[in-house]
């Protein structure tokens, strides 16, 4: 095994915290004197070992002595041998004479550890009596402060110390002691001697884990945060939701090469996903083999050859034997438990088990099998549904039929298109390509698919490369090659390439020499009204989507539907009107299964949701797109969060989220390299790494030289954040400055350009003129033309306070608050606000302590200490109580925070809102009643409520 392979065992323990929490509360009982047998039953390979591990590490951790013994498999089992390993270490150089719980117990306690007796055992010491020596020994160990026994594999344990075991069940309930053994269910002496013996609930059974623990399993062994989700659900489909199953997977995928590292952490696929059997698991299943009727492994071949689940009544045909052979063989076999009954099927118990019978046939064997099985599948279902298909063309490739299958694998890959699993059907593609020499019309088939495939996967390089091998194949089918032209063209929109209307010019004179089909004409218009769009032609773009759309709904063409309303969505003029348009994607995409065109609706209206609700529907696409492979889209998503962690001030989230849409963006040719670029260097300046910073903007600039969306926000939210983090105030006016000189060039709907508002509150706080002209200029940028005039009302209400007009002022703030929270971009203004707040200050209006409260409560929960100290330093300017921050202080809801609510006082609320009386309060928050009253009183005065039901909706209201 290599290195790599042996570096696989998962660090920490996935999918059992129920137990886990079960055996660490009764680790704490125990502690505290009420000691229990505990037994965890789990098949080979379900983690009981592991799970033991963690309950160990715990006590560990708290100075709790762990002692461990474990059986193990033999046919003559030492007596005691778990017991002797345990207390071995605990018994050596004890003299029992100096214990006075011991005295007598010599010779019992010789029997599993001789160095600690102080007489030799003799052969008249009964079990019971080295059971209560047992338990002396561990209440000696367990005195100050609890003991752990651990004994494992009791399946293989010897009577005696199963006779041990029971007694410790009845007598452990008043020592400070833990015993949890470790067995595997089924019949035996373990259960008659043992378990059926336990009270209710000292049993803990482990079932298999879920796909997702499988899948966190798979990340946790590999070190990443972010595994193939290929790989994810390769190892869940094969593992059988057994964790030592998916550590053998990965060993055998990185030992075969299948799985190599790339780079610090990463791993990278490189070859088919087949799983490699564990040598003692091949040799388990051939002495089961061997134990079957006559042709057995021929009945057993024929099974596995038609997979994990298989129908009994194909087996006659492919295994060449009598039906009453292959129901006497599949009798046997669930005997030796290879096989169980699946309903009126039957399945393999293990995914490698089935892999360890494959590997008893010799190559042709498996071959013959295999094209037997082809044509009995074939027959007994016709048109090859569901997973038929993909059986049809593994059957086909092992019977040494390539032709059949990839034709088998280029319908596979059709289907998978179909239901939005681009992976599956970009693999299938793929698989059929391999298959037949290039230039064959199956392998013309193979990358017409992979094209479409990787364009919505969002790899239009790729797919760009794809259709041209496919599209010489095609010139005698017009039809075919204007839709292949629409998939490079849609490819080039995606890539940012010059060609796309050249290519579409080429799609037309190619839909020119086929029959005229309105379906085809609608989709023409919608790319074209997608290439308007890409060029700022906005009049342009809705007249060709609106034109598509009516003839794509009279022509029954719902995927060019959905194409047109995207650009309609895109280019309303109101909030209702792009909303409605993506709801009806959305809808037209459920109706007729078309999962992709329901993830891109579902991503747009994420764009255009904000606060919780937007980050969790932008979590929610992200998720859909990584499970369908819709790359471009996981990548889009990621510029999403970058951007918001930008203007929240959250430099974690910022370079993470950057990161991922930068490799993305390069791995695949996207378009949206610049910008992730951007939102790179800005959680570089978050940091206020001026060298990180200024090397991510010179990357952004050289991906899209001289383009004034770039340098609008290079200069008006990167390198002012850089400024406004470092405390550098001039340096920050001179970088809006100089943003406003490529926001004024720059196309209107490339960006909002939020540093333009920053800029305008600026001037209105500096400039002689009140900042008028800047006011005047962002109040006829088109966020205010589309009604959102927040942050022009908050650049009002600075001129307001300068000239005296406070009640003008705090009007335009209130006004300019509402619609922030309405929409949920509080965060968004964090920065504009904490510039007004300090021309309140300075000027005597508003409420800028509230303002300041909420600002500090924000930069303290993002990291941005500098910031939070600014926010303090102008709350002693405005005279207000500067917020105590204690280790352990609970995380205070920012409206609570901007009202003055403290640490403590937000603990006395919870509590106020649960029920809780003034007694119970102090109780449990260890104060006095009268204390307890003093918080309840300035939680009144300081939110303005007037009893504690009211504090309670308050509360609620906060979320």
């Amino acid at each position: 095994m290599s290195a790599d392979a042996a570096d696989l065992l998962c660090p920490v323990l996935v999918g059992r915290d129920g137990e886990a929490a079960t055996l660490v509360a009764h680790l704490d009982a125990a502690c505290a004197g009420a000691g229990r047998l505990l037994v965890v039953e789990g098949e080979a390979g379900a983690g009981k070992s592991r799970l033991l591990r963690h309950v160990a590490d715990v006590a560990a951790a708290r100075a709790v002595p762990v002692l461990t013994g474990r059986a193990v498999p033999g046919g003559s089992p030492l007596p005691f041998r778990p017991l002797s390993e345990a207390v071995l270490v605990a018994g050596r150089r004890l003299r029992t004479a100096d214990v006075p719980d011991l005295v007598g117990f010599g010779g019992a306690l010789a029997r599993l550890a001789p160095d600690a007796a102080a007489a030799p055992p003799t052969a008249a010491e009964s079990p019971l009596l080295v059971a209560e020596a047992v338990v002396r020994l561990l209440r000696h160990h367990g005195r100050d402060r609890g003991c752990l026994l651990l004994l494992e594999d009791l399946h293989w344990a010897d009577a005696e110390t199963l006779a041990v075991a029971a007694y410790l069940a009845d007598t452990l309930g008043d020592e400070p002691v833990l015993c949890v053994a470790s067995t595997r269910p089924g019949p035996g002496p373990v259960r008659t001697a043992l378990l059926d013996r336990l009270p209710r609930g000292a049993v803990l059974g482990l079932g298999p884990l879920g796909p997702d623990a499988c899948t966190s399993m798979v990340a946790a062994c590999l070190r990443t945060d972010d595994p193939d989700p290929a790989l994810g659900a390769f190892v869940a489909g094969h593992c059988d939701g057994l964790p030592f199953m998916v550590e053998e997977l990965l060993a055998g995928l990185v030992s075969g090469g299948a799985l190599v590292r790339a780079g610090a952490g990463g791993w990278r696929v490189t070859g088919p996903l087949t799983p490699q059997v564990p040598r003692s698991l091949a040799e388990s299943v051939r002495s089961r083999l061997e134990q079957l009727p006559a042709r057995g492994i021929d009945v057993l071949g024929a099974a596995a050859t038609l997979g994990r689940r298989f129908e009994w009544e194909l087996l006659p045909g492919v295994a060449a034997v009598d039906g009453a052979v292959a129901v006497e063989v599949l009798r046997a076999a669930v005997a030796q438990q290879l096989v169980a009954v699946d309903g009126t099927r039957f399945r393999f118990r293990h995914a490698l088990s089935r892999e360890a019978v494959l590997a008893e046939l010799l190559p042709p064997e498996r071959a013959a099998m295999a094209g037997r099985a082809l044509v009995a599948v074939e027959r007994g279902h016709p048109g090859l549904p569901a997973q038929w298909c993909e059986l049809a063309g593994s059957l086909a490739e092992t019977a040494g039929l390539p032709g059949r299958a990839a034709a088998l694998a280029v319908e596979s890959a059709r289907r998978a298109h179909r239901r939005g699993a681009l992976g599956t059907a970009e693999a299938a593609a793929r698989r059929a390509r391999a298959l037949v020499p290039p230039g064959s019309p199956v392998a013309a088939d193979a990358d017409e698919s992979l094209a479409r495939t990787l364009a919505e996967a969002g790899r239009p390089v790729e797919a760009r490369e794809a259709a041209a091998r496919a599209l010489p194949l095609l010139d005698d089918d017009p039809a075919r090659a204007c839709d292949l032209l629409l998939v490079m063209t849609r490819a080039a929109i995606a890539a940012g390439a010059a060609d796309a209307a050249a290519l579409l010019a080429a799609a037309r004179a190619t839909a020119a020499r086929a029959p005229d089909d309105d379906a085809v004409a609608a989709r023409l218009d919608a790319v074209d009204a997608h290439i308007a769009l890409a060029g700022d032609d906005t009049v342009g773009a809705r007249a060709l989507a609106d034109r598509a759309v009516a003839v794509a709904v009279r022509a029954g063409a719902p995927e060019v539907e959905c194409e047109a309303l995207e650009v309609l969505g895109r280019t309303g003029s109101t909030p209702a009107e792009r909303t409605g348009a993506f709801d009806r994607i959305a809808a037209t995409a459920e109706r007729h299964a078309m999962a992709h065109w329901r993830i891109r609706a579902l991503h747009e209206t994420a764009l255009t949701t904000w606060g919780p609700e937007g980050r969790r529907r932008v979590a929610q696409v992200r998720r859909l797109a990584v499970d369908a492979g819709a790359l471009v889209t996981v990548a889009q998503m990621d510029l999403v969060r970058a951007d918001r962690a930008l203007s929240a001030f959250d430099a974690a989230t910022c370079l993470d989220a950057a990161t991922r849409c930068v490799e993305a963006s390069r791995r695949y040719g996207l378009a949206s390299l610049p910008v992730a670029l951007l939102w790179l260097a800005g959680g570089h300046a978050l940091t206020g790494d001026v060298a990180a910073t200024e090397a991510a903007l010179a990357r952004a600039q050289d991906a899209a030289p001289g383009d004034p969306r770039i340098l609008a926000d290079a200069w008006g939210r990167v390198r002012a954040r850089l400024a406004q983090v470092r405390g550098d105030r001039a340096a920050q006016r001179a970088a809006l400055d100089r943003s406003m000189v490529h926001t004024r060039v720059a196309p209107r709907t490339g960006s909002v350009y939020p540093g333009q508002f920053e800029w305008a509150v600026l001037c209105a706080i500096d400039d002689d003129d009140l900042g008028a002209a800047a006011r005047a200029e962002i109040a006829d940028s088109m966020m205010a033309r589309n009604g959102f005039d927040a942050p022009v009302l908050l650049s009002q209400a600075v001129a307001h306070g300068r000239c005296g007009r406070a009640a003008l002022a705090a009007q335009a703030v209130a006004r300019a608050r509402g619609k922030l929270a309405q929409l949920g971009v509080q965060d968004w203004a964090i920065q504009v606000m904490l510039l007004v707040a300090e021309a309140a200050v300075r000027d005597g209006w508003g409420e800028p302590v509230t303002w300041l409260r909420e600002s500090e409560a924000h930069f303290v929960a993002v990291a941005q200490e500098g910031l939070a100290q600014e926010c303090r330093r102008l709350l002693r300017r405005a005279g207000a109580p500067v917020p105590r921050r204690r280790a352990g202080d609970p995380d205070v809801p920012t409206q609570l925070r901007g009202m003055g609510v403290t640490g403590r006082e937000f603990e006395v609320l919870v509590l106020i809102a649960d029920g809780l009386t003034t007694r119970e309060i102090a109780d449990r928050l260890v104060l006095s009643p009268r204390t307890v009253e003093h918080h309840a009183s300035r939680l009144l005065a300081r939110t303005g409520r007037r009893s504690r039901a009211e504090l309670a909706d308050l509360l609620r209201q906060t979320g």
